[in-house]
């Protein structure tokens, strides 16, 4: 049986995204990482250096498809909705008729994987300040997602963001959970939320989703692959 492989672009500064694809990647499954240069600016990430990686992601994928993989994936949650509406799913489009290989991305697969759940009365935690949240948010409900609220958490180094427990993320989501939350969204590839994703899932009786979560699923259906991951939250036991 041939072996599949996916590639990802992650931002330079992004420690997490690769030790989830290395503990939730199911056998039989090859990655291959590439990164992109995300530049800061006084030492912070910006809506301008966001939108500079959206722009270079169809070339820097490039790199990956001289390996030949079966899915590319551009994994950066705020890079992917950063040049305006239904970037996400253009950026998509673009990359696969570009290089002619499929493609997806964080939001694209975010979006499917609360499709997928039937995510409702979302709870949204991004790890940033408002001026990055409110971009994610909007970019949900334009495409009809009902987002019941916004907590942003207020990192201004993504570093530091990384540096969270996943028991510190789990509490933070508990504490923000309420009556009429019907399903969470953690989002940013740069924090340990896939971590905890299944255990919240089972102590809140909830669809949990995450970046590295939902890029994960959303690239290995793109490249055809098709089963259950155990531990890998509810997502992945809809058998793809």
């Amino acid at each position: 049986m041939k072996k599949l492989r996916v590639g990802m672009i992650v931002p330079s500064l992004n420690t997490i995204a690769e030790d989830d694809f290395r503990a939730y990647c199911p056998d039989g499954v090859a990655y291959h990482v590439h990164r992109i240069r995300l530049r800061k600016e006084a030492g912070r990430v910006t809506m301008e250096s966001l939108t500079r990686a959206y722009l270079e992601a169809i070339d820097e994928g490039g790199y990956l498809k001289d390996l030949s993989p079966d899915a590319i994936a551009f994994n950066c949650t705020g890079a992917s909705v950063a040049n305006g509406q239904d970037c996400d799913a253009r950026l998509a489009q673009r990359m696969t008729q570009t290089l002619e290989i499929p493609s997806t991305n964080t939001m694209v697969a975010i979006k499917e994987a609360l499709s997928v759940l039937k995510a409702d009365g979302i709870l949204h935690v991004c790890p940033f300040s408002d001026e990055f949240s409110r971009i994610e948010r909007q970019s949900l409900l334009d495409s009809g997602f009902n987002v019941l609220r916004t907590v942003s958490l207020g990192f201004t180094d993504a570093k530091v963001a990384a540096q969270m427990e996943p028991a510190e993320i789990a509490e933070v989501v508990r504490k923000q959970v309420d009556g009429d939350t019907r399903a969470v969204l953690l989002s940013c590839a740069n924090v340990r939320a896939f971590e905890a994703a299944d255990e919240l899932e089972r102590g809140l009786d909830l669809p949990v989703v995450t970046s590295n979560q939902a890029m994960l699923w959303s690239v290995l259906n793109a490249a055809g692959w098709r089963g259950q991951i155990r531990g890998a939250g509810r997502l992945f036991q809809t058998g793809g």
